[in-house]
């Protein structure tokens, strides 16, 4: 089941004992804080326990569901990535696209990792200003909820910050999950993914880098970072207003038409007619 959102920013904020609604993606991006209450969250097909000021952030493509094991106070954001760019300076509007895709990961590696005391300290202040102001306004949103939502991220961003290279490499128990947190992190920087780059990285033989990942992975390391790639473009295209000279240019490519002959032939499809197709079927 797929939920469409039509408003760019939408605000729920309940207690239930019983989860609403079924096994279900979206079209939008929802940001989840739970207040109070106990269950399992399940994401994606993976189980994790919630307690109060668990948090979890969703891509358009994720399906979710819940099991509420004690009554549970959800504050819930949706919202659609074109609302966040609003009075922001058109050069710095492609830094929301990555940013997102990002934060979403962060928070899916670390969802057993409580947010740091200072930061969830701020981030339930800001969300309680939020809903406080929604209910004043009779449960309308207005520009200062888009301001609290990108203060919100930010705050959420900075509690797992993994920027530093070294950083990310401490994500993951084993050398595959290490490697894959590194190719997400850097999936836009084309330099960084080289197989001799990756091999100096993990201190490793390029050939003996190649063999375990397969091995791993069941799927050749080269593959798997242009499928990767592939699928971020395609939610780049379909959720945003981007350009095609600016998705090429975001994802590292050297020109737009090396970008277009990337995706046609991972996909089959020229960008332009992968966009207006996929806006149709989601009319």
């Amino acid at each position: 089941m797929k939920l469409i959102q039509f408003e760019a920013l939408f605000i729920r904020d309940f207690s239930t004992e019983l989860w609403p609604f079924p096994l279900h993606s979206h079209n939008h991006f929802e940001l989840m804080y739970i207040r109070k209450g106990r269950g399992v969250h399940i994401l994606n097909g993976k189980k994790s326990n919630y307690f109060s000021d668990s948090v979890f952030f969703l891509l358009p493509e994720d399906e979710h569901d819940f099991q509420i094991e004690e009554e549970t106070h959800f504050s819930v954001i949706k919202f659609l990535p074109g609302i966040l760019k609003g009075g922001i300076n058109t050069n710095n509007t492609d830094f929301w696209d990555n940013f997102l895709h990002g934060l979403a990961r962060k928070l899916k590696l670390n969802y057993e990792t409580p947010i740091p005391a200072f930061q969830l300290e701020k981030l339930r202040s800001v969300i309680e200003v939020l809903i406080l102001d929604w209910r004043q306004r009779g449960e309308k949103t207005g520009e200062l909820h888009t301001h609290l939502l990108r203060s919100i991220l930010l705050i959420l961003n900075n509690s797992f910050e993994d920027n530093k290279e070294k950083d990310i490499l401490r994500l993951g128990d084993s050398f595959i999950d290490r490697i894959q947190n590194y190719i997400h992190a850097y999936i836009c920087y084309p330099d960084k993914l080289s197989v001799k780059e990756l091999s100096e990285v993990f201190k490793m033989s390029e050939s003996g880098l190649r063999i375990t990942f397969r091995k791993k992975m069941g799927i050749p390391l080269r593959e798997y970072i242009h499928s990767l790639k592939t699928q971020l473009i395609k939610e780049r295209i379909v959720n945003s207003s981007s350009t095609f000279s600016e998705i090429a240019r975001d994802f590292g490519f050297t020109d737009p038409s090396h970008f277009h002959r990337f995706f046609v032939h991972h996909t089959g499809y020229t960008p332009m007619f992968y966009r207006k197709e996929n806006l149709i079927s989601n009319l």
